[in-house]
């Protein structure tokens, strides 16, 4: 017999003229089942079921039976084999459990990678086990400021069915008639609270029997899996990163970075893309971010403006400080539609005049800074204004390593900070933008606010994210291949500065958005998961959408499929509802129906089958020059991905309004601030202004009157509570909108972070102190910040990066 050639049956010993005499004729199965010391496993005997002859042989694949032989099929392919057809099993429900140990805290990137494997490229999870993953349709992700475990624990709304009008008998997932989605408290069917301990029932909701859950099943799969969730930052530089960035921008896989060359091959086959300067605009809240001093024009909420107009009156930044806004009413720069030709520049700009500015500064007698010099320059490199200022008191520092400022360019200077706001408001308008790099000192020196800023240590973010940013010197020679500020001891030059910002600004509109970020902070989640193809077999790629507040096409949103502009939190439920199901025609599509201000008259969010002849579609903000623009269509079926954002639960808490800054001439002043700063104790709500307590818990309604937006539940004794109504009316929202979900959704809820006044309060007491030590001596400090003030904030930072977080699957 030739090595390694096949075995015939009689060689095997398992032909007839091999048997004993009396005993029948066997096969290879038939031995390996009968001798098989595991014949007789449970595991074997169920094989033996599926497969009538006890092995694991299936025509037409690995181990088929080929008349008397067959292969056998490995353990590893085998069970391989098993999940992929379970996977692709239609009437497989998928699941979600913690693994042997729950455990005590998530990373926030666990979310977010948890998302990027559900539906792009991710790595499967190894806190969690999702079961038949590819069976989840959709991914709805809701960011909750304001929610912490004990208003869950607290609160019964959960435990309450939705109001169904006495028509559906508790089937909420019924979406075909007209369902009102108002928030009411109808009489509790089962009082008995959501269990957290008990399993899921596979056949609660099963498509193939077409049942619905009951509401006290969805409440229970709804609080299933509350866990908290830590968010972003650096406990060693005690900061807390942005929970908006932590989500939303997804980190480059390892196989798209090379060793050392990924920059050089990045710049080298980057396709640029022509961009109007106006999509770098940043939005208010982009800039409160940054801590900038806002125009009210930014705003496209009045509420969002009130508020901050009133931070910037408890912050000394109105005009009764001596602060001027610049005279503009729109919440977009205007473009110069008229022009019969446009250059290059034309192009970028479309007839916006945007001005790069740098100041200079000097530490005056008050121990604050005063403007010195100002320089602007506009889009073709010429020097608009270049001027030295007096400041009103004597100068207490020229800081001329910094600044370039000396005695001797002040000596004769009569120009003061008034003239030089009459000089900026003389040609600053609705076409102008203002570039920068960290233009938010620069403005607080020259006490003026303007709407449209873009600021390049934003548009070029930092490697590690915010609140980090790159200096000005390190960018032009990053990316401009540029040396400045070169002058050493003799200091800055504002006009070099300004141009260096001009042309960065000029670049990044040159190459496009993506420019400048790539090796940063890695790409939009939404654009990683639209790279992805569905599971479905179409082809088709995954869709994703953006439900938020003001204009969420600019910033992270800019690259979602769709963007769904609201005003209150009830439009969040109405738009993710729609980004779910779709704007379909015919029977059975699900329909957000929006009137106006009469639906909200109300209180009421319809859900109803409609017509592409009688759709209404949810509309943009209304509160700029422009008319309404209706969002694009959303196909049938709905979106794949979704991200949007509750507000009013944070405006009740405060928690979306910064602390006033220190005021610390003394002493005495600092003792009652350390008092009053003491971050031991922030668990009570604070005290809101009137205009938070007259809304209730919305933050966003527009126009619309303030009864009409307070409450999708009825009040009770307890409801005198602001934070109570609020936290109410977000569970209630939260519940409704669970129940209204397509089957097989994963929605994912995080608060993002707690309570981060503690931290920015001792922020600022250390950023005054560094300010103070640098002219000041030990004893005349109005901050000594000592290892007391240090632990302080590390506690406060440790603090605020604890939030919760909620999975469940509908």
């Amino acid at each position: 017999m030739v090595v390694g050639s096949k075995r015939t049956a009689a060689d095997a010993g398992l032909s007839p003229a091999g048997s004993k005499p009396g005993q029948p004729h066997q096969n290879a199965n038939d031995l390996s089942t009968r001798h098989s010391p595991q014949a007789n496993h449970p595991r074997s005997l169920e094989m033996q079921k599926g497969s009538g002859q006890g092995n694991n042989l299936q025509p037409g694949r690995k181990g088929e039976d080929q008349g008397e032989w067959s292969v056998a099929e490995s353990k590893s392919s085998r069970k391989k084999r098993r999940k992929i057809e379970q996977d692709q099993d239609p009437k497989s429900e998928p699941s979600i459990a913690f693994l042997d140990t729950k455990p005590a805290r998530v990373q926030l990137k666990a979310l977010q990678d948890l998302v990027l494997y559900v539906l792009a490229d991710g790595v499967a999870p190894t806190w969690l086990a999702v079961k038949n993953v590819r069976q989840i349709e959709k991914v709805v992700v809701l960011m909750i400021p304001g929610l912490d475990r004990d208003l869950i624990e607290k609160s019964d709304i959960l435990t309450k069915p939705t109001n169904d009008g006495g028509s559906h008998s508790g089937a909420a997932g019924d979406l075909n008639p007209k369902v009102a989605l108002n928030g009411q408290d109808s009489t509790a069917e089962d009082s008995t609270g959501p269990s957290t301990t008990c399993p899921p029932s596979e056949e609660t909701n099963s498509p193939a029997t077409g049942g619905t859950p009951s509401q006290h099943e969805l409440t229970r799969r709804l609080l299933q899996h509350v866990f908290e969730v830590k968010a972003p930052g650096d406990s060693r530089a005690n900061r807390v990163h942005s929970p908006l960035q932590g989500m939303l921008i997804a980190p480059l896989r390892e196989k798209d970075k090379s060793e050392g060359t990924y920059t050089n091959k990045y710049e080298k086959y980057f396709q640029s893309n022509r961009t109007s300067i106006s999509a770098f605009v940043h939005s208010a809240e982009e800039l409160r971010e940054a801590e900038y001093p806002v125009h009210q024009a930014a705003f496209t909420d009045p509420k969002d403006a009130q508020l901050e107009k009133t931070r910037r009156k408890q912050t000394f930044q109105s005009s009764s400080a001596g602060w001027v806004d610049t005279d503009v009413s729109v919440s977009e720069p205007s473009t110069n539609s008229n022009t019969s030709s446009r250059s290059d520049d034309d192009a970028l700009t479309q007839g916006l005049k945007p001005y790069a500015v740098d100041c200079e500064m000097v530490l005056t007698e008050d121990d604050k800074h005063s403007l010195a010099r100002i320089s602007v320059v506009d889009w073709h490199g010429k020097t608009v204004m270049d001027k030295y200022v007096k400041p009103a008191l004597p100068i207490k520092n020229y800081f001329t390593q910094y600044s370039g400022i000396t005695p001797q360019h002040l000596e004769n200077v009569t120009t003061t900070l008034e003239d030089i706001q009459k000089d900026l408001l003389g040609f600053l308008g609705k076409d102008s933008i203002l570039l920068g790099h960290s233009l938010e000192s620069d403005l607080n020196a020259l006490k003026l606010t303007h709407p449209f800023i873009v600021d390049t240590s934003i548009i070029y973010p930092h490697p590690r994210g915010l609140p980090l940013r790159s200096s000005l010197k390190f960018l032009a020679n990053k990316y401009l291949k540029r040396e400045i500020q070169k002058a050493g001891a003799d200091g800055h030059d504002s006009v070099e500065d300004a141009r260096a910002v001009l042309d960065l600004v000029r670049l990044k509109c040159e190459r496009g958005p993506k420019w400048g970020t790539q090796d940063a902070n890695g790409e939009s989640i939404f654009r990683r998961i639209g790279r992805c193809v569905r599971p479905d077999g179409s082809g088709k790629l995954r869709q994703t959408a953006i439900v938020e507040y003001g204009t969420p096409e600019r910033g992270f949103g800019k690259d979602a499929t769709y963007k769904i502009a609201c005003n209150s939190d009830d439009e969040i439920v109405q738009g993710i509802l729609r980004a779910a199901h779709g704007d379909g025609v015919g029977d059975g599509t699900l329909e957000v129906n929006e009137d106006g201000n009469d639906s909200q008259q109300n209180q009421n969010t319809d859900i109803a089958t409609t017509t592409a002849q009688d759709h209404n579609e949810i509309k943009t903000s209304t509160t700029t020059d422009k008319p309404c623009q209706a969002a694009p269509k959303i196909p049938p079926g709905g979106v794949d991905f979704i991200w949007g954002r509750f507000r009013d639960l944070e405006a009740v808490r405060g928690w979306n309004t910064p602390p006033a800054p220190p005021a610390l001439d003394s002493k005495d002043n600092q003792n009652d601030n350390k008092n009053t700063n003491d971050i031991s104790h922030h668990d009570e709500a604070p005290t809101t202004t009137t205009n938070e307590a007259d809304t209730g818990t919305s933050i966003g309604t527009g126009d619309k009157d303030k009864e009409n937006s307070t409450s999708t539940s009825t009040p009770t004794s307890s409801d005198s509570d602001p934070l109570h109504v609020a936290a109410t009316n977000t569970l209630t929202r939260l519940r409704n909108l669970f129940a209204y979900l397509p089957p097989r959704t994963l929605l994912v809820v995080y608060s993002g972070t707690a309570d981060m006044r503690p931290v920015l309060e001792m922020q600022q007491l250390h950023a005054q102190y560094r300010r103070e030590f640098k002219v000041k001596k030990w004893d005349e400090l109005s901050v000594q910040w000592t290892d007391v003030e240090e632990q302080k904030l590390r506690g406060a930072v440790e603090r605020a990066r604890r939030g919760v977080g909620i999975l469940a699957i509908r």
